[in-house]
């Protein structure tokens, strides 16, 4: 097959590493890509957003499958795009993409299909939000209705911090569109659980469950990030897993209700309160960093598995996941999230060992006249894979320890947590 990726972060690095390794694959793009990105795939100046360049350039080139990394191109619809034009997508049309971003018709649809999930509202104007945030008990979550690059989600002690996250997000902007509507919501308490799906718009297989660390400082304190380090599976009891069974099997049913074809990756960020696990938020695509810790763990063709779900055929016999654990680290720059300072050497990478076991994922990094340099907030992902958590853990901070760049910022308690969920 020839396959093109859309994206350029550390996730479509992971899944170009991987991509690149199936019997399937032929040819790999990745559109745009990156430096690192270049050295697995042809890297190609397209706007992954633009539907009708991205189909015009499958045609050109015979392009078999469209991997979707980031959401912003199911937001756009290039999905539908694509379909359209006869290829075959990694990733779901625009309409089921709404899960992901919009946080209101998400919360419309757990509640409409009975899907647990946190007491909220969805409000269009300050004046509905302070209603709201009037009608519920504090702790309260403030959530930007749009696309936030996972900066939109606000944990507020008070009513207070609430309302001034609602004057911050409506009226100053501080989102842009993505604050013009926010949704207002109980503040659930336990554990939280990342749970990824592969999905063919029938079926679907679990991934092994990960667990994300949104918080910049250890401890899980600090502002949200897009993600600092991951670290997979996460084991859980079998009743934990009925549960979790049954609400990916209540979104499917409720999809196909609502008439979605849903065919990609389905990720449920799942609160594990007292009552029961919970459905915090939805993601369409792969999550970052989770899929940098997810991907080493399985033993089957990841160019097999996405056609097969673009086709509506996945099956027992093409999934299957090794033993073992694995961890990824984020590398951050100096003054992430808010401004993050760029541009800077990176000493490391040239003589970072390449091994099955520790991997470096580039997320934003650049290579000008041939010398690494940082190009966004989270500049890298080390990954770890070993026999069990502990060691996967020890090996990534290695690999940690061979990087350096000025102001380089990371957490040093990435999987630091109790690993099981009973």
């Amino acid at each position: 097959m020839k396959v093109l990726i859309l994206g350029s972060g550390g996730r479509e690095h992971a899944l170009a590493w991987r991509t690149a390794q199936s019997r399937l694959v032929q040819k790999l793009y990745c559109a745009p890509g990156s430096d690192a990105i270049a050295a697995l795939a042809e890297c190609v100046a397209l706007d992954p957003c633009d539907g009708l360049s991205v189909a015009g350039f499958c045609a050109e080139k015979g392009v078999d499958l469209v991997i979707v990394g980031p959401e912003g191109p199911l937001a756009a619809g290039v999905a539908d795009v694509l379909r359209k034009a006869a290829v075959r997508v990694f990733g779901p049309g625009q309409a089921a993409a709404r899960l992901e971003y919009s946080k209101s018709f998400a919360k419309r649809f757990l509640t409409r299909h009975r899907i647990p999930t946190a007491r909220g509202r969805s409000c269009a104007t300050t004046a509905e939000a302070a209603s709201a945030i009037d009608s519920m008990k504090g702790p309260l979550v403030v959530k930007a209705d749009g696309l936030a690059a996972g900066k939109g989600v606000r944990v507020c002690a008070d009513r207070e911090e609430a309302k001034e996250t609602v004057e911050d997000f409506m009226r100053l902007k501080t989102l842009q569109a993505a604050g013009e509507t926010v949704v207002i919501e109980e503040c659930l308490c336990g554990p939280e659980l990342s749970v990824l799906a592969l999905v063919d718009g029938r079926t679907y297989k679990l991934l092994p469950h990960s667990r994300d660390h949104k918080r910049l400082l250890d401890g899980d304190k600090g502002p949200n990030t897009g993600g600092m380090g991951a670290f997979a599976p996460v084991e859980t009891s079998a009743e934990l897993e009925a549960s979790i069974r049954g609400i990916f099997d209540a979104v499917l049913a409720g999809l196909r209700a609502d008439g979605l074809d849903y065919r990609g990756v389905l990720y449920a960020g799942l609160m594990l309160t007292a009552q029961g696990p919970k459905v915090l938020e939805f993601n369409c695509r792969f999550g970052d960093p989770e899929t940098q810790a997810i991907l080493p763990l399985l033993d089957c063709d990841l160019a097999a598995l996405c056609l097969a779900c673009a086709e509506g055929r996945l099956g027992p016999a093409e999934f299957k996941v090794r033993p073992g654990a694995c961890v990824c680290v984020t590398l951050a720059s100096e003054n992430y999230p808010r401004a993050p300072m760029t541009g800077r050497p990176i000493t490391g990478i040239e003589e970072f060992p390449a091994r099955e076991d520790l991997m470096l994922f580039h997320a934003g990094t650049a290579r000008p006249g041939g010398l690494w340099t940082t190009a966004g907030g989270r500049v890298v992902g080390v990954t770890a894979r070993a026999a069990d958590a502990a060691a996967a853990k020890r090996l990534a901070y290695e690999g940690v320890s061979r990087l350096s760049f000025d102001g380089m910022h990371y957490r040093r308690d990435i999987a630091g947590e109790i690993l099981a969920i009973r």
